[in-house]
């Protein structure tokens, strides 16, 4: 499940939707109201490097099927195994997921 880094942009994701989720459901409780009163050029800022960290991505290593078309990581070359893999000690040549 863990063997690329795609799923972990994916879960990441899933996190940001569980927490957003979960503050709208405290305001339609709750009655209360959440305002982002924060500076105005933070807002800007963030849009950028969300809209920049896009465009790199699809730049670097966007379309990439199977055939290629960009590096995979964790890159074979290196020698090292999936983070999934080294962390909770299993190897990479093992059958199953």
């Amino acid at each position: 499940m863990f063997d690329d880094g795609d799923n972990v942009i994916g879960l990441l994701l899933l996190g940001l939707c569980a927490v957003a989720g979960g503050v709208l459901v405290w305001e339609i409780v709750t009655g209360g109201e959440v305002r982002y009163t924060g500076p105005d050029w933070l807002v800007w800022v963030l849009a950028a490097v969300f809209l920049g960290g896009s465009i790199y991505g699809l730049a670097r290593g966007g379309g990439r099927g199977r055939s290629g078309g960009g590096r995979r990581w964790p890159d074979p070359r290196t020698g090292q195994g999936s983070w999934w893999r080294r962390l909770f000690g299993g190897r990479d040549d093992e059958g199953g997921m």
